[in-house]
């Protein structure tokens, strides 16, 4: 009987059976492939972050922009920039004869902040305020102490006032324009006030420049440290540069004066550069943790992200209520 012929497969080693692995060669050159893809996503990821903070940024500061319509509608004015000392004229939140009540605390001691608490869905701590009293009293500190999301860019941090014996309140970055002039609105030499100040309040019609041509709110960086004897952005404090920005320089530029520890010796040290205690002029200067400028509120509720670039002319321009400068050659988006 004849047996056809099989012809034999060849032998294989076990390991051509399993498949060829990575050489180490190959490996550390798929793993440098991965790392320089991540290296070019990172930027990309964390651009796309920012710009999503940015948003949630621009959408604060038009809560805070219809608020002050609201408060308008509601009271046919704006709210104060800050109270303090004597004030004069209507206040709009001031109990009929308080001027004449001597209370602990010295009531004339609030910024716009709480005016606008009722229209920023803040009405339980506005209920409990009490206007007979300043920010710092024992008798207002709870409600001082409250941290709404709408007090904060969520490209910087949830900042807190404790640097003194006064504490814990709130920071924000969310401050008023108060125009080319240092607090008290007298300088420098030309100066033009926004449509804010301390111890008034204006109409409407007092905002000649036009609502929409005018900046109403923007955005300052808080301090670095909660100790920090530094004013910005303490922004319940009617003391100078603690709730107001100022169009001496365009937007993320100068040096700030301010109030800080040094030559007061009851206050803390250290002091920075180009920060005073009650001498000179204070000016702030609008900055923020956005890349290339800052997000400002104008005063027909529009928001916009104003450039670092923008002219030094049409930037005090902007922030003036009635100056009647040409707005031309702006950098907003």
């Amino acid at each position: 009987m004849n047996v056809p012929y099989r012809r034999q497969r060849p032998l294989t080693p076990a390991l051509s059976q399993r498949g060829r692995g990575f050489t180490l060669v190959e490996l550390l050159v798929v793993i440098t492939i991965i790392g320089i893809l991540i290296a070019l996503l990172l930027p990309a990821v964390q651009a796309a972050r920012e710009a999503a903070r940015r948003v949630q940024c621009s959408n604060n500061l038009k809560q805070w922009g219809l608020a002050m319509a609201n408060y308008e509608q509601a009271n046919g004015w704006f709210p104060y920039g800050v109270i303090y000392g004597s004030a004069s004229g209507n206040t709009g939140t001031n109990p009929t004869g308080i001027a004449t009540i001597s209370t602990p605390g010295d009531w004339q001691r609030q910024s716009f902040v709480i005016a606008l608490w009722p229209f920023l869905e803040q009405s339980g701590i506005y209920d409990q305020w009490d206007p007979k009293y300043t920010f710092y009293s024992p008798k207002n500190r709870q409600m001082t102490a409250v941290q709404a999301t709408v007090y904060f860019c969520p490209s910087d941090r949830r900042g807190w006032w404790s640097a003194d014996t006064w504490k814990s309140r709130t920071r924000g970055n969310y401050v008023l324009n108060w125009g080319y002039c240092d607090y008290f609105q007298t300088q420098p030499q030309g100066f033009k006030v926004g449509p804010f100040a301390p111890n008034r309040q204006y109409l409407a019609a007092h905002i000649s420049d036009g609502l929409s041509n005018t900046m109403f709110m923007g955005e300052v960086i808080q301090a670095v440290n909660d100790a920090d004897w530094d004013l910005r952005g303490d922004f319940l404090n009617s003391d100078a540069g603690a709730a107001e920005f100022m169009t001496f320089y365009t937007p993320n530029s100068g040096i700030d004066s301010t109030l800080c520890a040094g030559a007061d010796p009851n206050e803390p040290a250290p002091c920075q550069s180009g920060w005073l205690w009650g001498s000179g002029p204070v000016y702030v200067s609008a900055r923020s943790r956005h890349p290339g400028g800052v997000v400002i509120a104008f005063g027909d509720g529009s928001v916009h992200f104003i450039a670092d670039q923008i002219s030094l002319n049409v930037w005090r321009a902007l922030s003036s209520k009635d100056g009647g400068e040409p707005i031309t050659g702006g950098a907003a988006d």
